[in-house]
């Protein structure tokens, strides 16, 4: 208990006082310093607590990003309505260039068949000539009557592939017409 009575001995006057006025003095700042506070605002901006989740300093930079936008998509616009004929006329002898080339690659196709064809019956006719010497009358009969069927086959084999190639090429020539119409009917749509 003395120890007590020590440390208050110690402590002047003076340094009590200028705690208390520095208090005081503390206290009478922050009680009466005004202070604007404003009330929130009562509109919802869609965001947590009802602020918004835009941060307000890109207001700028949207508001650019959005100009941008338009300029962009006008410019595409404008690139459209100017290049839509010329597009439409290059595609249409696009259209019937290629379905020439079509139209001859099939013919050459079919040509190639048909002498593939051709060739392969000659290899059976001198592989089963072969065959012919070696088997008995019986099986020459039936070798010669293999012979006249692989014939008939492959003249049949040519005739189709022959067809074949006639009717794609009518019906290349057919789609590259109707192509060709349709792009000058949309091109003529699009210039009236």
């Amino acid at each position: 208990m003395n120890k007590v009575f020590v440390a208050i001995r110690k402590i002047q006057i003076k340094q009590i006082f200028t705690a208390f006025v520095l208090g005081t003095l503390l206290f009478i700042t922050q009680a009466c310093s005004s202070v604007d506070a404003k009330s929130p605002d009562s509109t919802y901006r869609g965001g947590m607590n009802q602020y918004s989740d835009v941060d307000p300093r890109s207001k700028g930079a949207e508001a650019a990003a959005k100009l941008k936008a338009k300029g962009l998509r006008d410019n595409a616009e404008v690139n459209l309505r100017n290049q839509k004929g010329e597009n439409l006329e290059d595609f249409g002898k696009n259209v019937k260039e290629g379905t020439g080339y079509a139209v001859d690659r099939v013919q050459d196709s079919a040509e190639d068949f048909a002498e593939g064809t051709k060739r392969g019956m000659q290899n059976i006719k001198e592989n089963t000539s072969d065959a012919f010497g070696k088997l008995t009358n019986n099986a020459e009969e039936a070798a010669k009557d293999a012979k006249f069927s692989t014939q008939r086959a492959a003249e049949d084999a040519k005739i189709n592939a022959q067809r074949a190639a006639t009717d794609a090429k009518l019906n290349a020539q057919r789609a590259a017409e109707d192509a060709g119409n349709a792009v000058q009917r949309t091109i003529r749509d699009a210039v009236n």
